[in-house]
């Protein structure tokens, strides 16, 4: 069986290491601190590091990185060495502060890798040799070669390295650079400025490793096959029963998964996973007797609303029928959890009755209640609410967490003739209004080939997103097909990309290859995140 957090991984910190690898446990608190009390967990991490990981399914480089800085671990510097070769365009911080503690060795060492990389991948790796100010001729020669190949770039480091030796290279660069290129000269003027600065004293940055992770998380359920996540339903830990149960939501569902999801939902002691089963019996509701049970479920005030919830969602393929929508609307004026789970079963129906329903709850101050508010006023096509949509994207906290939900629903509401040669026209004005990340823009292009559908059209926009994403790629990482009426795909992602796994996420922060908050337009490591 799949191992979890909580049951039988102790033996041994390259199996607790395997089973997160292959994505059996989720990477959190409990995670991290159950291998901190292993006996010699450093040298099983790093054992673990030195093994092949090919087939590993998720990238635990991040995590590695962490421990050994945790550990303060002398003998990691080979695998720095060798997680930055794997990806020099996209040092981590986390990484760039292991590594500075290692001084001269540490140098030595990323002056070899400098020497097997182009030049155009050795941007991070210049920063890294600058970060370290190393006295040395040869990082001397590396940043001057730099200034040569990406002047703004070789200014920076060359502050940053703070060497006097190289301010005749920089003072002659400032007098060949017309005074129209202002950015540049003032990078060059700045590093120049730096040369004058008093030598600063390293100071490691507090670090504590647990902070630094979310204090729980599911195994990521994408990354499993229908048998580990078959097996996971029947786990100690009531969330992962329910992580479990939800990955298999609006997906086709063979004979075994049906009657394991069957079992979970009759007879489990947790309503959540009560609910989540029942949910992801959607599929199933052709079925007399598996329907029956959920309208039953569904019409029973005595049961929890988790369970309810659940049971609502999973019958809004039929949910045009009396005794299904008396239930969905009781469950509505009960208002709270319930009123969430069901807006989310009317918008998933598509049923034309309850688009009354989402209006009057697009002014809620509860983001819980927006989502469901936004996707059905998407999904029922409320053009007339199409600037209260856009309202959503550039919200603050703790709106902004709604604005690939406003996307996704203003793509399927806008303005405008639903036509396979408008909808390029439709991204560019979406583009314009709300500035796409290339993320988003996949997300809207998904959600313009699903107003498509909507209309009985052709995807215009599904080849191009294949290609990116990979054919192999697609079941596990791409968006939600809505399973309604019209007999559309049912591939069990979600259309708005949130992770439904029950999972407590990290919290977003500007990483160091972003651009700039400040506008600057450099990356964020190169300007306040130095």
């Amino acid at each position: 069986m799949p191992e979890t957090a909580g049951q039988g991984t102790g033996d041994s910190v390259q199996g607790l290491l395997h089973a997160a690898a292959i994505g059996h446990i989720g990477v959190d608190r409990r995670f991290i601190a159950k291998l901190l009390e292993q006996e010699n967990a450093a040298a099983g991490a790093l054992e673990f590091s030195r093994q092949p990981h090919d087939q590993d399914r998720i990238d635990l480089d991040p995590l590695l990185v962490d421990l050994f800085r945790h550990f303060q671990s002398p003998e990691a510097l080979d695998f720095y060495i060798d997680a930055i070769r794997r990806a020099p365009e996209d040092v981590d911080d986390s990484l760039i502060q292991a590594l500075l503690p290692f001084g001269e060795n540490g140098a030595e060492a990323l002056l070899h890798l400098y020497d097997e990389l182009d030049e155009e991948q050795g941007s991070d790796i210049a920063f890294l040799l600058a970060a370290l100010r190393v006295r040395d001729p040869r990082v001397r020669q590396v940043l001057l070669d730099r200034l040569e190949y990406d002047a703004a770039d070789g200014a920076f480091c060359l502050g940053l390295y703070g060497d006097p030796e190289t301010r005749p290279a920089l003072e002659k660069l400032l007098t060949e650079v017309p005074e129209t290129e202002t950015t540049l000269r003032r990078e060059i003027q700045f590093a120049l400025e730096q040369l004058d600065a008093p030598e600063p004293q390293y100071k490691p940055e507090p670090f504590d490793i647990l902070e630094e992770y979310p204090a729980k998380l599911l195994p990521p359920f994408d990354v499993l096959d229908e048998a580990e996540r078959l097996e996971m339903l029947a786990s100690p830990d009531a969330e992962i029963r329910a992580g479990a149960a939800h990955s298999f939501f609006n997906q086709e569902l063979d004979p075994q998964v049906k009657t394991a999801l069957l079992k979970l939902a009759q007879d489990d002691p947790e309503a959540k996973v009560r609910g989540e089963a029942w949910a992801s019996l959607g599929d199933a509701t052709e079925e007399d007797a598996i329907r029956t049970a959920m309208a039953a479920v569904l019409n029973d005030p005595s049961r929890p609303v988790e369970e309810r919830g659940g049971a609502a969602v999973g019958l809004y393929a039929v949910a045009d029928r009396k005794e299904i929508q008396e239930g969905i609307e009781a469950l509505y004026a009960q208002g709270g959890k319930a009123r969430i789970k069901a807006l989310e079963a009317m918008w998933r129906s598509l049923w034309q009755p309850y688009a009354k329903y989402f209006p009057a709850h697009l002014d809620e101050t509860d983001p819980e209640i927006l989502r469901p508010a936004l996707r059905g006023a998407g999904y029922f096509r409320l053009t007339r609410y199409a600037d209260k949509i856009a309202s959503f994207f550039d919200r603050e906290e703790p709106y902004d967490e709604l604005r690939d939900d406003a996307l996704f629903a203003y793509a399927l509401a806008m303005p405008g003739e639903t036509t396979r040669g408008r909808v390029r026209g439709m991204l560019r004005k979406i583009d314009a209004l709300a500035k796409l990340s290339p993320a988003e823009t996949d997300l809207v292009m998904f959600a313009l080939d699903e107003r498509l559908r909507l209309h009985g059209l052709a995807p215009v926009f599904e080849e191009e997103l294949n290609a990116e994403i990979g054919e192999s790629d697609d079941e596990h990482e791409g968006h939600d097909h809505h399973h309604d009426h019209a007999g559309h795909d049912h591939s069990g992602h979600d259309h708005s990309g949130h992770d439904h796994s029950h999972a407590a996420q990290p919290a977003a922060k500007v990483g160091r290859n972003d651009p700039c908050p400040c506008g600057s337009g450099k990356k964020y490591k190169k300007c306040h995140g130095a």
